[in-house]
């Protein structure tokens, strides 16, 4: 009798703790965040984003993209997201001529990490910066092939699209995501 009795509890036990959701089993897999203990914010924004939210990140690419949906979400910033996953919101469109690879072009900026922290900005030295664009992070390169002079950007990037595992030594840790505001200013 307590044999049976302890194979019946241990079968109830087993089915109680059993998930009918085989969604999100693997690991990596993306689920919108269903979780009722995990307080996530709600509202448009957070319904887009959420789509592309990894309930169990593995990879530096995952955590990444789960930082940056959750920055996203907690300023309110409605960004688009491209196929390599750079996010961005356009918060002011130039009218001045598309930025083309090589050319050379000016920009203020500041980049910081997402909890705030700034570890570099034109802005602050009071000088814009002069490049020509393709030899800047991976992130930024994505960027400006699809803006003019005069935008005013806001990236998010992930890590691999930044200073990746090497990080910048000095200003920027391995595996950072950042955040950069930038302006693309005319050169006269």
């Amino acid at each position: 009798m307590k044999k049976s009795f302890l194979i019946i509890f241990v079968c109830s036990v087993t089915l109680s703790c059993k998930n009918d959701s085989s969604k999100g089993e693997q690991e990596g897999s993306v689920e919108t965040v269903t979780n009722p203990q995990v307080k996530k914010p709600t509202g448009a924004i957070a319904e887009k984003l959420y789509v592309n939210y990894y309930t169990n990140p593995s990879s530096q690419a995952e955590k990444d993209q789960n930082a940056l949906i959750d920055y996203a979400v907690e300023n309110d910033l409605n960004v688009e997201r491209t196929k390599s996953g750079l996010y961005y919101i356009i918060e002011q469109k130039g009218t001045g001529p598309n930025l083309i690879m090589g050319q050379p072009t000016k920009a203020h900026y500041t980049g910081h990490f997402l909890d705030g922290r700034v570890f570099d900005s034109s802005r602050n030295k009071g000088v814009p910066m002069f490049f020509n664009v393709g030899q800047m992070i991976p992130g930024w390169n994505e960027a400006l092939q699809f803006i003019n002079v005069g935008t005013k950007i806001k990236l998010l990037i992930p890590s691999r699209l930044a200073y990746a595992d090497r990080g910048f030594p000095g200003y920027v840790p391995p595996n950072t995501p950042l955040i950069f505001d930038i302006e693309i200013l005319p050169i006269m």
